[in-house]
């Protein structure tokens, strides 16, 4: 079973099909909704799926059939070594513990794959050193 996370776009034909529930009955993947918005030309989500790889696949082969617009969200999360100095602010504001501090090093430690793309790292950091690669 692996997890992967995905930026689904949606225009107004697709913005109220059930994905969660097509997710679960049809691909026995767990769906979990990081972020969502909507508005008058569809809307946008940050979904994670936890599945077999081949369901997953599946999954996205089948929502882009349905007009969804299916990105994977790889490493969307990038600091600049150059500019961190490890000060542990994103530490203290990252809801899914994507932060850690390295207790041998004193260096502040990303887990890219712990991270939902919040952005709250971004604006607790002094140095600007975190960007998001794409926003919802």
């Amino acid at each position: 079973m692996i997890e992967k996370k995905f930026r689904l776009r949606f225009n107004d034909s697709n913005v109220n099909d059930s994905v969660s529930y097509i997710l679960v009955s049809q691909f026995k993947i767990s769906p979990v909704i990081l972020q969502a918005k909507t508005d008058g030309s569809g809307g946008r989500m940050l979904l994670s799926m936890k599945g077999p790889e081949k369901n997953i696949e599946g999954a996205v082969t089948y929502l882009r059939g349905m007009g969804i617009e299916t990105e994977p969200m790889d490493n969307y999360v990038r600091r600049d070594d150059k500019r961190c100095f490890h000060c542990g602010s994103c530490i203290s504001v990252c809801p899914t513990f994507a932060f850690e501090l390295d207790r041998d090093t004193w260096d502040v430690v990303l887990d890219t794959d712990k991270c939902m793309a919040c952005g709250f790292c971004l604006s607790a950091c002094p140095a600007h050193a975190i960007m998001l690669k794409m926003n919802l």
